[in-house]
């Protein structure tokens, strides 16, 4: 089995555990094994540490290196924000010996030592590079054809080289057999990082312009590659009933979507556990009329 150090970053075990759940269900399935970090921290969140105080942004960031690096073992990352950070930190930390030296300095405080032996990996690119989308497709249980999915790379995934990470995901989404719905704005950003200045911009200039977008064009669900993605997309749904807006566009990570190809229930993965329904989509597999 191929092993990886895993990173969960903070939304996903607070708040978005059946992500974690259907990553751990698929895993042996595609010869992986997972290894937890222990210890590991918030990444930190770009949007927020790295604006107010670069250095403690890449001594934060490097710390989570140098515990993936002492297991000797690659990261997969679960999250598009964790996998910037942690990319980009290592980037730098390699390219730059002044500031290695100074983050290592800060580190040694702690008994930690960034070497960069161990490369970050979205789990995208695990899933294609490593593991090979003719595996996915040997492992698929449940014909998902019936399935129109709009698919939400997330701004992040375009910032990888080529935009490879983004093309990955919609790889990895066709691979499973789904009917891949275009609706034209797949490149807007949710509207995550805007919250952090106007929730009510956020919400009305980039989240319902995407959900408008997305309903038009007769999606049954959405599938995202990130936790924060995840949230923006249905708390946006929620807040927006409140104005008389309905889209009840359930959102699926892309681990709990393979894992419904896989052949895994609901209710192992946590599909009851979102606040839009999955319902919907769950009655589609099974014929439910």
């Amino acid at each position: 089995m191929a092993k990886y150090s895993l990173f969960l970053g903070c939304y996903i075990p607070s708040m978005q555990p059946f992500a974690e759940a259907a990553l751990r269900k698929i895993s042996p399935d595609l010869n992986i094994e997972l290894l937890d970090i222990v210890g590991a921290t918030c990444c930190p969140v770009p949007e927020i540490v790295r604006l107010v105080d670069d250095e403690a942004w890449i001594t934060i960031a490097a710390r989570n290196l140098a515990l993936a690096d002492s297991m000797s073992h690659d990261i997969l990352v679960l999250c598009n924000g964790c996998w910037e950070t942690l990319y980009e930190a290592r980037e730098k930390l390699l390219h730059d010996i002044k500031l290695r030296n100074k983050v290592n300095s800060n580190l040694k405080l702690l008994g930690k030592k960034f070497t960069g032996k161990a490369e970050v990996k979205h789990y995208t690119q695990v899933l294609v590079e490593d593991v090979g989308l003719d595996a996915l497709r040997r492992n698929i249980k449940v014909d998902l054809k019936n399935l129109k999915v709009a698919v939400h790379p997330g701004c992040k995934l375009y910032k990888s080289d080529g935009e490879k990470l983004a093309k990955y995901l919609r790889d990895i989404v066709e691979a499973l057999g789904v009917q891949v719905v275009e609706y034209g704005i797949e490149r807007v950003c949710c509207g995550y990082p805007l919250m952090l200045a106007s929730v009510d911009k956020a919400i009305h200039e980039r989240t319902k312009w995407k959900l408008d977008a997305i309903k038009d064009a007769n999606a049954d669900m959405i599938v995202v590659a990130c936790p924060a993605c995840y949230d923006q997309l249905e708390k946006a749904q929620l807040a927006l009933r409140d104005e008389g807006l309905e889209y009840n566009l359930p959102v699926l990570h892309l681990t709990e979507l393979i894992a419904l190809a896989f052949g895994y229930k609901a209710g192992e993965i946590g599909l009851d556990l979102h606040g839009i329904s999955c319902m919907p989509v769950i009655e589609k597999l099974e014929g439910v009329k």
